[in-house]
């Protein structure tokens, strides 16, 4: 499966393990919403290798013991001083200074103090690193970070050291260097512009510290910039790759990817732990796409009520109501709980919205596909799929302030008219092609056409 869609898998930074290199895969031309935040993330996870002199990780490592020896320049400033001597005496500006008081008696000592500048062009390049680094562990990574619980493939930024080493993980101990380092906190980079110029003549010092900041800041800047060559988009995307620790959600995502190339123009959304729905989202000349995994949508609601039904004849629907109506009364009087009105509900694998413009800035749904995804080659598991598909396709409604009607008018139930249907499963002995528009698609097998 991961073979099957490497090229796109370098959007997926959810909880997983880390996979091979692919090198040569992924997609050069980063068509990606929010590209800067992917981006990001995988410049600090980069390490040295034979592309490579030095990653954000080498650097990192090594950055306490290189930190202690920060290069400064000294410069003398002159200062007067009255009955008193600090520093060395300008003899020769010091009778000046009794002249100019009128009292050539008068104790008046300029002194020449030597002062250590931090604020020098190689200090300075090293600063703006490690506070880029840190913003993007205080931002992007933070979520993942304070829950570090299967991120696998950012083990190295969270991973606990040795009982032996009495340090703390990586994370915290850039951040405490950075906030605490007395020579770093008197390098001032807030007001002060980092020009390419200052970068390469960095990149020239004597010290491997300096050279190494430079390096991967000019690498951070072109990627922000997006000034890569395609050889180093693929080095980066696929230097580490990341894939679902659940087979069952890998499999799920190879639908998704392969419904997707099935479109031209897609913006593919970064998938992060705290924005997991939206995958990808694009337009044509008269509609607006948007793609979910494991989600009912923005404009979509896959639930019924109590309240949603009225039934006046005798029959199952009718006593099912009547249950459900005294399960909540008995709850409440003899539990203190009240009882869920809710007749049906779910949340669908796949949904992609076809949207239309509907005025102030609103849209509407036009046609929906729904996506039922079974990991199983068992039969019985695979009719349990295919009924939950249908469900979701009777029982869609628009999620709007002044419109909840079914997509599906009456007449249209399960016609594949505004609301179409697959269902995605493994390989199975059986062929389950069919003519009828809701269909059994089995891994391997070719798309058609779904909106």
């Amino acid at each position: 499966m991961v073979d099957a869609i490497k090229a796109d898998f370098h959007t997926y930074l959810r909880k997983g393990v880390r996979i091979e290199s692919v090198v040569g895969e992924a997609h050069a031309d980063l068509d990606i919403v929010d590209v800067d935040s992917l981006l990001k993330i995988h410049f600090v996870l980069t390490q040295s290798n034979e592309n490579r002199d030095v990653g954000v990780v080498d650097f990192v490592d090594r950055l306490s013991d290189r930190i202690r020896r920060l290069k400064t320049e000294t410069a003398g400033q002159r200062e007067d001083f009255h009955g008193e001597i600090r520093g060395h005496v300008d003899w020769h500006a010091s009778a000046k200074r009794r002249s100019r008081s009128g009292n050539p008696t008068e104790p008046w000592f300029v002194c020449v103090q030597q002062e250590r500048h931090f604020n020098i062009e190689e200090n300075l390049v090293l600063k703006r690193l490690l506070t880029v680094i840190r913003d993007i562990l205080e931002n992007e990574l933070q979520p993942a970070l304070e829950d570090p619980s299967g991120y696998e493939w950012l083990d190295y930024w969270h991973h606990q050291p040795n009982e032996a080493e009495r340090n703390e993980p990586p994370h915290e101990r850039l951040l405490r260097l950075y906030e605490n380092n007395v020579y770093l906190q008197r390098i001032d980079v807030e007001d002060t512009e980092i020009t390419p110029r200052m970068i390469e003549s960095v990149k020239r010092s004597r010290s491997e510290l300096y050279r190494d900041a430079a390096v991967l800041l000019d690498l951070y800047r072109r990627l922000m910039r997006h000034r890569l060559s395609d050889e180093e988009t693929h080095e980066l995307l696929n230097h580490t790759m990341i894939r679902p620790e659940e087979e069952s959600t890998l499999f799920e995502l190879y639908w998704i990817f392969r419904l997707l190339n099935t479109f031209e123009d897609v913006s593919y959304r970064v998938i992060r732990e705290d924005n997991p729905a939206l995958i990808a989202s694009w337009e044509d000349d008269s509609f607006v796409y948007r793609l979910y995994h494991d989600s009912t949508g923005e404009h979509l609601s896959f639930h019924e009520d109590l309240s949603d039904i009225e039934v006046d004849e005798d029959g199952y629907l009718y006593r099912t109501q009547k249950i459900l109506e005294k399960w909540q009364d008995l709850s409440d009087s003899l539990l203190d709980r009240g009882g869920s009105d809710t007749l049906w509900g779910g949340r669908p694998d796949i949904v992609l919205e076809k949207l239309a413009p509907a005025g102030d800035d609103t849209l509407r749904v036009e046609q929906v596909f729904i996506g039922e995804v079974k990991y199983t080659s068992n039969v019985d598991y695979v009719a349990t799929g295919l009924r939950e598909l249908l469900e979701y396709m009777a029982f869609v409604r628009r999620a709007t302030a002044d419109d909840n009607d079914y997509l599906e008018e009456r007449g249209s139930v399960l016609q594949s008219q505004n609301v179409k249907g697959l269902l995605f499963i493994d390989q199975l002995e059986t062929d389950t092609s069919s003519p009828e528009d809701i269909s059994i698609l089995q891994f391997g097998g070719d798309i058609p056409s779904v909106l």
